[in-house]
């Protein structure tokens, strides 16, 4: 039986794909399945033109926190897939899965995910990472809400569902009691689902790494762990990229950024990445030397700046992140700061120095000359 493509397509469109980018309800629903997502194209007509228009100005929004864009085009062939695959691994964790006969489903509807990710490149260039950024920097906002109601003979939990209205009825005199309980996207595989939860990350990350502004963005998340990609190098080799990045992480918490970074960076060194070290030192550079900038830009003239943080204790891998970035830094005052006056570079030295000598900046120089 054919597949009606342009039902497929409305449908992830409507209950999916616009609420990810609006904010509202996500109502995943039958599992699209590799083959179907392999086959949706950008020349499917959207049957809500107006739904399109406001997602596209919301991605604009989105956008231009990052980079001057004025429009963007319908969903590419690969944010089609992108999006039907998020949509599959969200609905693996359907609590109806959990079923005598159907608890292997939601791991096979993984399995296929994961191999279909597999067919989709990453971003041919800045503006295209930027392009599926837009669609899933939300990503981890995707909740689901149980709600467990009680009442003076007994009690039940809905599952992402809200009560029937019958059970709501004359609260007072049933005492009723409504307690709505958040789970948010990481945490379903634990929340009455029959879903591996290893595996679940796995398929995440995979989807992930096809778009890596998101990634990178979102390393400070609780999971799946930020990892340095091939992808996401690739984007942050580039100037542009990297201008992009430095921005989107500049507005999440700094410590928390700090953390991933250094972890992610420090794993480099352990598994001998040294292709991945360069610009991936490059970023932790331009950000402490942007931070260190902004923050002698701020201070009245003639007072004593404060150096920069640490990033927590000084083994951590904030501090490692931080220390990283201080060294790069002063290395670029040093050969190329002719953009700074005589007094700028003394200001941006003093602030990079105690950083530049802790523990972690010499950890860092004996893992350079290994």
């Amino acid at each position: 039986m054919a597949v009606d493509l342009s039902a497929v397509c409305d449908r992830l469109f409507k209950d999916f794909m616009a609420p990810l980018v609006l904010g509202g309800v996500v109502s995943p629903g039958k599992p699209i399945g590799g083959k179907t997502a392999l086959l949706l194209t950008p020349d499917r007509p959207a049957h809500d033109p107006d739904l399109l228009s406001h997602v596209n100005l919301a991605r604009v929004r989105v956008a231009r926190k990052l980079a001057p864009v004025d429009r963007f085009e319908p969903p590419s062939h690969a944010e089609w897939i992108l999006a039907a695959m998020l949509h599959d691994v969200v609905q693996s964790t359907h609590p109806g899965f959990d079923a005598v006969f159907r608890r292997s489903a939601p791991n096979r509807l993984l399995d296929v995910a994961q191999l279909t990710l597999a067919r989709v490149p990453p971003p041919l260039s800045v503006g295209d990472a930027l392009s599926r950024h837009t669609w899933f920097h939300r990503i981890f906002e995707v909740t689901r809400t149980d709600v467990k109601l009680s009442w003076w003979t007994g009690s039940q939990t809905f599952l992402g569902t809200e009560p029937p209205a019958r059970l709501m009825a004359w609260p007072e005199v049933r005492r009723v009691r409504k307690d709505e309980i958040p789970h948010p996207l990481m945490e379903l595989p634990q929340s009455g689902a029959a879903v591996d939860a290893a595996k679940f990350s796995t398929t995440l990350t995979e989807l992930l790494r096809r778009t890596p502004l998101t990634d990178v963005a979102t390393c400070a998340r609780g999971g799946p762990p930020f990892a340095w990609s091939d992808a996401a190098v690739a984007l942050i080799s580039s100037r542009n990229g990297r201008t992009l990045v430095v921005r989107a992480l500049g507005r999440s918490k700094s410590s928390a950024v700090d953390a991933a970074l250094g972890r992610a960076t420090r794993h480099l060194f352990t598994s001998r990445a040294f292709a991945y070290l360069a610009p991936v030192l490059d970023l932790l550079g331009e950000r402490l030397l942007g931070e260190a900038t902004a923050r002698l830009a701020s201070s009245a003239q003639g007072a004593e700046v404060e150096p920069l943080a640490f990033g927590g204790g000084p083994e951590t891998d904030a501090t490692f992140a931080r220390a990283a970035g201080a060294l790069v830094a002063q290395r670029f005052i040093a050969t190329q700061g002719e953009c700074f006056s005589e007094a700028e570079r003394r200001g941006l030295l003093a602030l990079l120095g105690p950083l530049a000598s802790t523990n972690a900046a010499k950890e860092l120089a004996e893992l350079v000359q290994r």
